[in-house]
């Protein structure tokens, strides 16, 4: 009899934890860097892939193929593979398929650390990116930028930090007819929210130091796709380059993602409180909230995403009532993660460019009067009491 799939909370609970002996409740953390053998035949049959097995774990650990394992059965992967962090993930994943004087597509509304991968690493091999916006018909916008020498489309969905939103099928759809590879950034969404695997995307790429841990206690990054690119990427980038995940960060991740699902329905509900409270007060300009049907992408988010998410965008009259409101939060904290139980905001230009004027920021696609808000998991009320009274300094 076929054997019925699982649901996604099962799946998190369950999922890549039952190969270990004695039967552990809690997937044991091999702390440990290499692996010995009693013959050199079992050891080099076992290098080569010959066998099951560990050698390094550089290579491979068993707690970091454990928590490999879960997350592709919650993304609907064949496979991933873990790597450092986030941007070791994402990093890894262009390495792999660009070759120098290649080009690339990228979505114009998306994280500053892979905006700087391409300026400073990916500019090196002579790879050129080409950039769409979010906000325009991606339908005509992204053929125009196609030629032979183009091998891939990235984007995010929701993006950080304006939670613009992107019809996955549309983009999958356009990579298919121009034979390129295209790669999703999930973090913001997590596989629970959405699954771009099932909409036609190559690869999904997670920066599991954020929801997936939930606790801002590791780093670390994870890329799902089909079982041959990521085999590629396992023989290639994360042995040669080495930005290989350590098993307690794996273990924290397995922890984590037991309760995604949980945690997950709580953000959604306060980001979704938060943004209808600031939606409606006199000093705030403009929500940025895929939840509200004034949301340029609701629609779309509504049709592909299974909740709207934990992120909240908000745009004030300048920087300087940026500065005001942050300095004076007391419950939220100014940091520049996501996805933690405790709720965080961060405005990027007072972070990272306090010395650009407006315009240099707006150019570089950093809007200067926009907060962003990681909803945490405090009492929704005590985060909107907190953003209430913040918002008095102006």
């Amino acid at each position: 009899m076929k054997k019925k799939k699982q649901r996604f909370g099962t799946r998190a609970v369950h999922a890549g934890e039952d190969r270990f002996p004695y039967h552990p409740s809690s997937t044991p953390i091999y702390q440990t860097s290499t692996y010995t053998f009693d013959a050199i035949n079992d050891a080099a049959e076992t290098m080569q892939g010959l066998r099951s097995g560990f050698v390094y774990t550089r290579i491979g650990n068993p707690t970091v193929q454990a928590f490999e394992e879960k997350l592709a059965a919650l993304e609907g992967a064949e496979a991933a593979v873990a790597f450092a962090s986030g941007m070791a993930a994402i990093s890894a994943v262009f390495l792999e398929l660009l070759r120098p004087g290649d080009e690339v597509i990228s979505c114009s509304q998306i994280y500053g650390g892979t905006r700087g991968f391409y300026e400073q690493i990916l500019s090196r091999t002579k790879c050129t990116v080409r950039h769409f916006s979010a906000h325009e018909d991606i339908k005509k916008k992204i053929p125009l930028l196609v030629n032979r020498k183009t091998r891939l489309v990235f984007f995010e969905t929701p993006s950080n930090p304006e939670l613009s939103i992107i019809d996955m099928e549309s983009v999958s759809s356009i990579a298919r007819n121009h034979g390129l590879f295209s790669v999703i950034d999930n973090t913001f969404a997590t596989p629970y929210l959405q699954q771009p695997l099932a909409h036609g995307i190559d690869c999904v790429v997670h920066s599991a130091t954020k929801y997936i841990g939930g606790h801002g206690d590791a780093i670390g990054g994870i890329v799902a796709g089909k079982k041959e690119f990521v085999a590629r990427l396992r023989k290639t980038t994360l042995p040669y380059i080495g930005g290989c995940l350590s098993p307690f960060n794996a273990w924290l991740y397995l922890r984590g993602l037991k309760t995604l699902h949980l945690r997950m329905d709580y953000h959604c509900r306060s980001a979704a409180a938060i943004a209808d409270f600031l939606s409606r007060h006199r000093k705030v300009r403009a929500v940025l909230y895929p939840g509200l049907p004034g949301h340029p992408g609701h629609d779309i988010a509504k049709k592909q995403m299974n909740g709207f998410g934990g992120m909240v965008s908000f745009r004030l009259q300048s920087r300087a009532a940026c500065r005001k409101v942050l300095d004076r939060m007391d419950l939220c904290k100014i940091g520049v993660s996501l996805g933690d139980a405790e709720t965080l905001v961060m405005n990027g230009a007072l972070l990272f460019h306090p010395g650009l004027s407006d315009a240099a920021c707006r150019k570089i696609g950093m809007e200067p009067d926009l907060i962003r808000i990681s909803t945490g998991l405090e009492d929704e009320q005590d985060i909107i009491t907190d953003l209430e009274n913040a918002l008095k300094a102006l």
